[in-house]
This record gives structure tokens, C-alpha cells and sequence, in this order.
């Protein structure tokens, strides 16, 4: 992963989520423009990284990559905070999404939580299609989120398949009466838009940046094999996260005097083939026109 933002031009910096020296701004200025937030070893993120600094760095447009993993247990913040976007996770700290129907038969024969999934498409429709790669992809080990209904800034990125549930490995599985949530309820992968337009995106699986599930040949039940779309994935995933795909861009910005303010007469737009020569006063009434690139870009 640390690659494939190389190559697109980012500087990198890693830091310990407990370091002392970490700090999201300076200055009051965001000392980052994005932020990819790894599963910890520990229990917690430390001070720097709280939830309220969080919902701060967000506030101030900063993108936030939230990766998460069965294998390391989700600090309890980080729970909290998911909370306050309408996200919300298993309680069992340990909970993985299985799927007896659709799983990797190389790698998950008895456990069944390496997951095979097409690869999303469009999230609603009328939205433009930004994650489609083709392909199988590997969803191993992911620990699934259910979405809230009232948020309008919420949407699934990758939906697990009718037959998968989230499951503790602790608990007897024959015993398993009342699951966290099953089939299309969990979402894998979400997207969260602020209205500032600041992106906040749930990995639920880590394992999905590893090398090994970028060029992997996985085998279906039925016998079947293709290679994995892993890496088309990560890399439209973390475009979109940090604002390379789906951005308004202003191309061009034309302005002139509104000389016929308060006249209550039409006004006639000028030739915008010529350049406006004029000089503009202080209190001086101005009329702009902005002509994006792209439409407006949302994930809901």
C-alpha cells in the first residue's frame, strides 16, 4: 500500500499512534492532509489521536483511512467515534464476517473468512461508478459495520453476500443463536462524506493491502480460480479517500461588473469572448461564473 502512494506522488510518514511528538496539526493547520489509521497493537490510540481530535481533523477537511482487522481488537475510541458517523460495530472485539458459500478454498478450507466478492459498482444510481475493477476480490479476516439509516452521508462501498454473518470465533458456532448481523446488513467497506466534503472511509479488512492478496490466485467452491483485483481496489479506494477521483475542480472562473444591480432590469451577459479591461471599486457589485471540470462528487 505504502507503495502504491508513492507512486502517486505522496510523501509518507509513519508514526507510533502512542508517540508523544504526533500531532495532527500545527499551527492550528492541518500538519497532514490525510491520515490512514493502521490496527494497533495496543489497546488504545493514545491522546493525540482521541476521537474529538479526530472529528477536529475532519472538521478542518482532513481524510481519514480507517483500516481494521479480526486479528486486533478495535479500541474502544475507535468504536466510539464510529458511533458518532452512525457506524457501528460488533460488541465481541474479535468478530469476523464468514461465509460458507463464498470463500477462498486455498487459503480458508475449514474457517471459511477469507471471503470472495465481485467487485462493487455503482453505490446508487445516478452516481458515477468510482470502484469498479473488474474482478474477484479477497476479503480475509473482515470485521463487518452496520450502518445507520438516518445519515445521508453514509454509503456501502462493498456489501458482504446474502449468505455471510458476522461471527465470534470465541462462541460455540453451533450454538450461535443471535448473530451481530448477517448477509447484506454488513457493509465491508464504507464510505462516510462530510458536508465539508472531508472523507472518512472503514476498511474492514487489513489483510486486503498485503502483497500477498494483490496478486493472488484464489479458488472458488465450485472449483473455479482467477486471480484477485486486490491491488485495482486499494488503489481506487485510497484515490477516492484522498480526493484524487470525484472532485469538483473549478476550469475556468469568468467575472464582470453587475452595472445593472437594483435597476430590476434583465441583465445581459456580456461577450465572454472578450476580456473584461474595467476597473472593480471597493463596494463595487461582481457578478462570477464558475465552470467545473466534474459534477459534484458524493457517495451517497
Amino acid at each position: 500500500m505504502a507503495q502504491l502512494c508513492l507512486a502517486r506522488g505522496f510523501t509518507l510518514s509513519f508514526e507510533s499512534p502512542k508517540s508523544t511528538s504526533l500531532s495532527l496539526f500545527k499551527h492550528g493547520e492541518l500538519a497532514y492532509d490525510h491520515v490512514m489509521l493502521l490496527p494497533p497493537k495496543s489497546k488504545g490510540l493514545g491522546p493525540n489521536l482521541a476521537p474529538n481530535v479526530l472529528v477536529d481533523y475532519v472538521n478542518k477537511d482532513g481524510n481519514i483511512l480507517l483500516v481494521l482487522s479480526a486479528d486486533q481488537p478495535t479500541p474502544s475510541a475507535i468504536s466510539s467515534l464510529l458511533l458518532e458517523l452512525d457506524i457501528a460495530l460488533p460488541p465481541e472485539r474479535n468478530a469476523l464476517v464468514v461465509d460458507h458459500l463464498n470463500y477462498d478454498v486455498k487459503s480458508a478450507a475449514e474457517k471459511h473468512d477469507v471471503l470472495l466478492l465481485p467487485a462493487p459498482k455503482s453505490l446508487k444510481p445516478g452516481v458515477k461508478d468510482y470502484f469498479s475493477v473488474g474482478g474477484i476480490l479477497a476479503v480475509p479476516r473482515a470485521v463487518g459495520q452496520v450502518l445507520g439509516n438516518a445519515s445521508p452521508l453514509l454509503a456501502p462501498i462493498l456489501k458482504a453476500p446474502s449468505t455471510a454473518y458476522s461471527y465470534n470465533p470465541k462462541d460455540d458456532a453451533e450454538t450461535m443463536e443471535d448473530p451481530f448481523a448477517v448477509g447484506e446488513q454488513l457493509s465491508l467497506v464504507t464510505a462516510f462524506q462530510a458536508r465539508n466534503s472531508a472523507r472518512f472511509t472503514v476498511l474492514g479488512s487489513a489483510e486486503m493491502l498485503e502483497d500477498k492478496w494483490f496478486d493472488a490466485t484464489v479458488q472458488k467452491p465450485d472449483g473455479s480460480e482467477s486471480a484477485t483485483a486486490n491491488k485495482k481496489f486499494a488503489e481506487k479506494l485510497s484515490a477516492w479517500t484522498f480526493k484524487e477521483l470525484g472532485v469538483v475542480k473549478v476550469g475556468h472562473l469568468q467575472h464582470y461588473l453587475n452595472e445593472d444591480l437594483g435597476t430590476g432590469r434583465n441583465l445581459t451577459l456580456p461577450d465572454f469572448t472578450q476580456t473584461y479591461d474595467g476597473l472593480y471599486r471597493i463596494k463595487n457589485k461582481v457578478v462570477r461564473l464558475a465552470h467545473p471540470f466534474a459534477t459534484p462528487p458524493s457517495p451517497c
